[in-house]
């Protein structure tokens, strides 16, 4: 399926639920996958709300909130375009409690000093990542906090946690509000134990789908970066992700935002089918033990559950 067609059959699918939502009768057409996930969908859980505001390797954001304490993970895209996308949940940057980086590349720290002249949030990251900064975020030493083992934020806990990635002390994320557990894994070179421990029991997992095998190795890309993007320091690919989500303990649905999605390595359609194939394979049924939805370059995806969006 190309990626037109699968956007068409999303574009009918969600056609369809607003007919039934309005008392029409639907029929589904002969063939229809009707559970296609919707790229750009909805899902709740409790009063959490997850927005990647951009994933992929040309910059990424992600807004999280849950109850009243708003953060940031990772600045890689302009300021503008986060003032506006904060702007689509009624938040301007101003309500912000705090940004957290993950780690160093530009893709994820672009936007990291104008948001930083702009407002007076702290800076939560490892001091080598800090260190990497140099003049993108020099003058602001003193919004910089070495991460501790759990960070309290007004209504939620913060938890890093070590990934495997060609930077100089990467790390992703797990926040809790209440029983709510929201965990960010991506730009990983494999799934390592302490991802595993991060991951288990997610509500919502952010996790990277980078690329297909075949595609990167028959792509535009020298054998170099290939091998970069392999190796253990690299990043995940559809399979290694598929393969985690069949092994995951889970609590009940969990809710997956496949993120950090190769351009030129991948496309929607593919990774949604190694995705649901290998869970297929696995006994895992899509729609009943995990929710898929895709992040994307330029928009967002939301989680939510409860308020107002």
């Amino acid at each position: 399926m190309t990626e037109s067609e699968l956007r068409l059959e999303q574009l009918a699918a969600s056609i369809g639920r607003a007919r039934q939502r309005a008392g029409c009768a639907v029929l589904p057409a002969e063939g229809q996958r009707e559970d296609i996930p919707v790229m750009g969908g909805e899902a709740r859980h409790r009063d959490c709300l997850v927005s990647m505001l951009a994933s992929g390797s040309k910059g990424n954001a992600a807004f999280i909130r849950c109850g009243h304490t708003k953060i940031l993970i990772d600045a890689g895209i302009s300021c503008r375009r986060i003032e506006k996308g904060l702007k689509a949940y009624g938040c301007s940057l101003s309500e912000l409690d705090a940004v957290f980086i993950t780690h160093e590349h530009a893709d994820h720290v672009n936007g990291l000093a104008t948001l930083l002249k702009k407002t007076d949030i702290p800076v939560y990251t490892t001091r080598e990542t800090w260190s990497c900064l140099g003049r993108k975020a020099g003058e602001y030493a003193g919004r910089f906090v070495r991460l501790p083992r759990r960070v309290g934020l007004k209504e939620i806990q913060i938890v890093p946690f070590l990934i495997s990635h060609d930077a100089a002390r990467p790390v992703g994320y797990t926040i809790y509000h209440g029983d709510s557990k929201i965990t960010l894994a991506t730009d990983l070179g494999y799934i390592s134990h302490d991802v595993e421990l991060a991951a288990a029991y997610s509500d919502i997992l952010i996790l990277e789908a980078n690329h297909d095998e075949e595609m990167l190795k028959n792509g535009p890309y020298p054998y170099a970066l290939q091998n970069r993007i392999l190796s253990r320091w690299g990043h995940l690919s559809n399979r290694d992700a598929a393969e985690f989500l069949a092994r995951i303990p889970l609590k009940g649905l969990m809710k997956v935002l496949l993120a950090h999605r190769s351009e030129k390595n991948n496309t929607p359609a593919l990774s949604l089918h190694t995705v649901r194939t290998v869970l297929s394979r696995g006994g895992r049924v899509v729609g009943q033990d995990i929710l898929l939805r895709l992040a994307c370059q330029n928009g967002h995806v939301r989680f939510q559950e409860g308020g107002n969006a």
